[in-house]
């Protein structure tokens, strides 16, 4: 390799971040990094020897890499006018050991180091961000929510698109957490009172995010736990983790749709179908990634803009039946006996009324009934739904009996 005349430095390359690999050719030749304080610094390789690779290490800004991609201004640009006014150059081996690291000013060199004129980009983005870092780094499961599309640059988006995305992803959020901590509780009815406290204030730290960091490469949110405890064995964040980033892709499906409507709610699935309505309605595509190290545990679920539709499509066919008893006190007030309608209104000092139909034993017993007496009545009330639809309710009376104070 080519002797570089620069000044000896010390500089943990191994702390930065890698974003993305910008170009790829039989392994990467440019590569976009980051520090813990958000600084960009893009590692372009120059040379090799039977031991090492060498790369020359620009800090740069998100402005200067965006026009890059967009091909405004070429790699020889970001070299020569380096933020610093000079480079840095480091020689790495197949153990990844940073060795010979050096501050060069720009116009020490080599010329064959200095990308040409020519140096225009023209690759596709591959900017899949290292997790497994991350996780390691803060001993935490780490979510990533990744969105691209319609009016998204390398690292920004409009404010306006990404100010609605944060809130409607906390709405499912918050939604699922409360459900997925009440069916843990059923589960463990038969624990003492400790240890359901216990129980609950694991669920509630693990089900809970805290905001860590933006990414370029598209826009990247970066979110882990709240919950601070390393764990060696699978946790609750894993497991609810794995069923938050589900409901995301649960929308190719019918079936799955229905499952995820048994497990949580209809309030959850009506959440995600607003979500899937704004992403189709600003052409934007989602990217939701977990990654716990310590569990070995990884998920990767995409939801690109062309099918979004396609969910949309299947939510909107999906119906919700929800069936309950009902028990109340009342009056008749009108009756066909040869229908069996009827309309009913309870006498019990509140608003309640059910209009429907008498089961077959009981409107054989139709003509019994009368408008001057109070009965106690049991109705079977089903509730279908379609999302986006006001509900559906079928009342059946299944029993009724005369009431006497």
């Amino acid at each position: 390799m080519k002797t570089i005349n620069g000044f000896d430095i010390t500089f943990d390359f191994s702390k930065l971040i890698k974003i993305a690999d910008l170009i790829y050719f039989d392994g990467p030749l440019l590569s976009h990094y980051m520090s813990e304080k958000g600084e960009n610094y893009l590692f372009h390789w120059v040379d090799s020897d039977d031991v090492y690779n060498r790369w020359i290490v620009l800090r740069t800004d998100i402005i200067s890499i965006q026009q890059y991609l967009e091909k405004k201004i070429n790699l020889r640009s970001l070299t020569v006018e380096a933020n610093d006014g000079f480079v840095y150059s480091v020689d790495i081996d197949n153990d990844l050991n940073y060795t010979n690291i050096k501050a060069v000013p720009v116009a020490a060199l080599p010329e064959d180091y200095i990308p040409t004129e020519e140096s225009f980009y023209t690759f596709k983005v591959e900017d899949d961000i290292d997790l497994s870092a991350l996780s390691k780094k803060y001993s935490s499961g780490i979510l990533e929510i990744h969105i691209s599309g319609n009016d998204v640059r390398y690292g920004s988006m409009p404010f306006n698109k990404f100010a609605l995305i944060m809130p409607k992803l906390e709405e499912i959020r918050k939604s699922m957490s409360a459900k997925y901590s009440n069916n843990i509780k059923k589960a463990q009815q038969n624990c003492n009172n400790m240890v359901k406290q216990d129980i609950a204030r694991e669920i509630a730290l693990d089900t809970n995010y805290e905001y860590l960091t933006s990414m370029a490469g598209s826009v990247r949110i970066i979110l882990k736990p709240v919950n601070q405890q390393t764990s060696f064995t699978s946790t609750y964040s894993d497991d609810f983790a794995r069923d938050f980033t589900g409901l995301f892709i649960s929308g190719y499906s019918k079936e799955s749709i229905q499952n995820y409507s048994e497990t949580y709610d209809k309030q959850t699935i009506k959440k995600y179908s607003d979500f899937m309505s704004y992403l189709s309605k600003e052409r934007l595509s989602l990217g939701i990634k977990w990654c716990n190290v310590g569990t070995n545990t990884r998920i990767n679920h995409e939801i690109d803009i062309k099918d979004a539709q396609r969910i949309l499509t299947n939510l909107s066919d999906f119906e919700y039946d929800t069936k309950e008893e009902i028990k109340v006190t009342g009056r008749f007030y009108s009756m066909n006996i040869k229908t069996g309608s009827y309309s009913f209104e309870s006498s019990e000092g509140d608003d309640f009324k059910s209009l429907g139909f008498l089961d077959e034993t009981r409107r054989q017993m139709a003509f019994s009934i009368s408008f001057n007496k109070t009965y106690q009545v049991i109705i079977e009330r089903k509730e279908s739904e379609q999302v986006g639809r006001s509900p559906s309710i079928k009342d059946v009376i299944i029993s009724f009996v005369e009431y006497n104070e």
